[in-house]
């Protein structure tokens, strides 16, 4: 199982990814939107495969986990996929929301 691990910088953002495939499929993942603040770099928001479904977890600065929005109607692959576009397009929303919980 081929694994890679790279980061996509996003201006003031980085994508952490992480992927696992078989056979050319993804089998495992995790995107991860990193923001720069308070001299450190913290998770906002990520996207994983984990729970047997391709999921997002949704943070608050306080709160910490708040809620796992589950995709229900996408694999892996597209799961994966989405992460990225969606990450990218609302990095500035999400971490908005993050600070504000």
């Amino acid at each position: 199982m081929p694994d890679k691990d790279w980061v996509v910088p996003c201006g003031e953002f980085a994508l952490l990814v992480r992927r696992r495939t078989e056979r050319g499929r993804v089998c495992e993942f995790a995107v991860v939107l990193m923001a720069f603040f308070d001299d450190d770099w913290r998770g906002v928001t990520r996207y994983d495969s984990a729970h047997e479904q391709p999921h997002r977890d949704v943070f608050g600065r306080k709160a910490g986990l708040r809620v796992k929005l589950f995709l229900a109607n996408m694999n892996n692959n597209q799961a994966f996929d989405y992460a990225i576009r969606d990450l990218t397009k609302n990095a500035q929303a999400y971490l908005a929301d993050f600070l504000a919980h």
